[in-house]
């Protein structure tokens, strides 16, 4: 109860949250950020194995604004949320509107070739714990990995795995594409389709079992339910890297 009154608390004393952005496709955009977000967390509750959000910490890596403003406005309780985008203008203002401390947002200058070309690879495999990310209960991504080529996925899957014991996260999943494929190349990443077996190696590589996959749903993609492996010795790590997906 004690968070739901300090939700409602600040929800009184400064409105609802309206972030001037929409990184949907026009299909999901048809419907409020709320409607669609409270589905996608039910949904990963669900899966996950939670009733509910309270007293999770949940860790959204390419967080966009979606999920900030669905568990503000609609006074869901969580423990804590934290946000990582490459957007710096979504990040900055979700830190001037969200004064909430249970929220944290942090902007990752991670380069990408379709939302942030002019970024950067330096330090990002080591900026997860330089920023201090760790001891959530699980870490997310919604259309993310749906938009990056394996190299970076296999970056991404090994960034989040010392963050959380728990990873959730979508796909465009094809097993008739031999590994991965561009699908799209005069619009590179915007459907970056993988084989289901390919996204088992990148996971396995970093740490990650796959417990579970579900199709397809309302408002999402292929979703993947992963636990965390015991951790390798570092040489063992190395020497995976060096040989590449089998």
């Amino acid at each position: 109860m004690g968070d739901a009154r300090h939700c409602l608390r600040m929800l009184k004393t400064t409105g609802p949250i309206l972030p001037p952005f929409n990184f949907n496709n026009a299909e999901i955009a048809a419907h409020s950020p709320e409607v669609t977000g409270r589905i996608l967390l039910n949904s990963l509750c669900e899966r996950l194995g939670w009733n509910s959000l309270r007293g999770r910490r949940l860790l959204d890596f390419g967080c966009g604004v979606r999920f900030a403003r669905t568990i503000y406005n609609l006074e869901i309780d969580i423990a804590q949320y934290c946000g990582i985008d490459a957007n710096a203008a979504a990040i900055a203002w979700l830190r001037e509107n969200v004064r909430d401390p249970r929220f944290r947002f942090e902007y990752l200058d991670m380069r990408n070739a379709m939302y942030n070309p002019g970024g950067s690879d330096a330090g990002v495999a080591d900026a997860m714990q330089a920023l201090g990310l760790r001891d959530f209960d699980a870490a997310c991504m919604f259309s993310v990995i749906t938009h990056q080529p394996p190299q970076q996925s296999d970056v991404i899957f090994a960034m989040l795995r010392p963050c959380a014991p728990r990873l959730y996260f979508t796909a465009f999943i094809d097993d008739g594409v031999e590994d991965y494929a561009d699908r799209d190349p005069s619009q590179p990443l915007l459907l970056a389709t993988y084989s289901s077996g390919h996204i088992r190696r990148l996971l396995a590589k970093a740490d990650w079992h796959v417990d579970n996959i579900f199709a397809p749903s309302l408002f999402q993609l292929t979703a993947f339910v992963c636990s965390a492996e015991p951790r390798r010795g570092i040489a063992d790590m190395i020497a995976s890297r060096w040989r590449g997906p089998r």
